[in-house]
């Protein structure tokens, strides 16, 4: 069977497509631009995400002549109800059903099964070279008032520090040198387990090599002094922590349970720039959260004023039903939200003109990406893939190569190299 595959949402469910790939490749299927079967891998974490997930099903499933798979998030969040949604669908495949899947791609129906699906390994990694993900755990045990993620992927489970450092060192052995360590939560690595994050690092980086690891979605309550220390210690993690604090305010941070203040928070942010002046320091926020009043959104405002986070990304709050925060009253109207995130993002695309215009100049790593035409595209070594900006690249250099170049100009968030 000719199959195509379409994967939607977050780095984690594109290392699930990848083991879907070597899983039905395996069994003898082959992976195509346009097969007789198309595999959609879904995500459902918010209403905009269900809304283009249900999109890409109809877009595929009109082309015709062709059996159309979903799978993903939207499976587990929506259950048996979507075979009457969605008639076009032929088969519908949880998450839980991964290692089985070379057995039902030619079935109808509908299969889920209880469990936490954590297994990526082995897999056929779809990014370019020289970028790879690595992902470390499932699931959540946080329960943010206003999150998804724990009914739909369940809670906290670990993947072994073995079976880790072994696709890590295949990762490294087949040329991949720029290693993203994702999880939903990647500070909690093992706490069920009586290991956690900082061992699993130290081993990892017990491995020789030219390559480094750039670590994903940390929860602010999760990094201690230690971890802090040997980020700054080892020239082989990346200076870029991405921690999401999605609100400021201790009256919000408590509704949305987040687990700690704002006092917290400048003190965790204050100890990283002390020991790591120059790392870059990526966040998300939330605005319009039930009951946000005027004046907890400008206390946000001011502390991403006062915090000049290099990379930011905000969200408008996205009523789930079956959160908790879903049955808070004060919901606020869909055109404050947007004026609040239009406020937020003006004031970050300063913050982040600002601090690459320090970098005019300078020499810094690059990753060549890819070709677009005459142009040659990457991104900074301190910019994470798909996320943040990117970088033109000036000079004879080939695809999948990290090198040395200099900073010639620099844009609101992109830059202009030369290699």
């Amino acid at each position: 069977m000719k199959f195509k595959i379409v994967s939607l949402g977050c780095p984690k469910n594109l290392v699930e497509s990848e083991y879907i790939i070597y899983s039905l490749e395996q069994a003898g299927h082959i992976l195509t631009d346009d097969g007789d079967t198309v595999i959609i891998n879904t995500c459902a974490f918010i209403a905009d995400a269900v809304k283009e997930s249900v999109e890409t099903i109809l877009q595929e499933a009109h082309r015709g002549g062709r059996r159309v798979i979903v799978t993903g998030c939207l499976v587990e969040r929506y259950g048996e109800k979507l075979t009457g949604l969605l008639p076009e669908v032929d088969l519908f495949v949880g998450r839980n059903w991964y290692d089985d899947i070379d057995t039902l791609i030619e079935k109808k129906g509908f299969f889920i099964r209880e469990g936490s699906f954590a297994e990526t390994f082995p897999r056929k990694v779809l990014t370019n070279k020289p970028t790879a993900y690595l992902k470390i755990q499932e699931g959540c045990d946080n329960r943010c008032s206003y999150c998804t993620v724990p009914a739909i992927r369940g809670g906290l489970r670990s993947r072994s520090p073995e079976d880790i450092r072994r696709e890590f060192g295949w990762l490294i052995e087949n040329g991949y040198r720029e290693i993203n360590v994702i999880g939903q939560d990647i500070t909690s690595y093992g706490k069920h387990s009586g290991t956690m994050l900082k061992r699993l690092l130290q081993d990892l980086l017990e491995k020789n090599g030219d390559y480094r690891l750039r670590l994903l979605y940390m929860h602010p309550k999760g990094i201690d002094d230690d971890l802090i220390d040997l980020i700054a210690r080892s020239d082989k993690v990346i200076p870029y922590l991405d921690i999401p604090i999605q609100h400021s305010e201790d009256r919000i941070l408590k509704m949305m349970g987040r687990g700690y203040t704002k006092h917290g928070l400048e003190s965790l942010f204050a100890r990283t720039r002390g020991k790591m002046p120059d790392a870059v320091l990526r966040t998300t926020v939330i605005v319009g959260f039930p009951g946000e009043t005027e004046d907890e959104f400008r206390g946000l405002m001011d502390f991403i004023g006062q915090q000049e986070f290099d990379m930011l990304g905000a969200f408008m709050y996205s009523r789930e039903e079956g959160t908790p925060a879903y049955r808070l009253r004060g919901h606020i109207k869909k055109g404050i939200k947007q004026a609040r995130y239009n406020a937020v993002m003006e004031m970050q695309k300063e913050i982040s003109r600002r601090h690459l215009k320090r970098l005019e100049g300078k020499t810094m790593e690059v990753v060549v990406e890819e070709k677009e035409g005459a142009s040659t595209v990457g991104r900074l070594i301190i910019q994470a893939p798909d996320i943040d900006g990117i970088a033109f690249i000036r000079g004879g250099c080939s695809t999948g190569e990290m090198r040395e170049g200099k900073i010639v100009k620099t844009l609101d968030y992109d830059v202009i190299v030369e290699v």
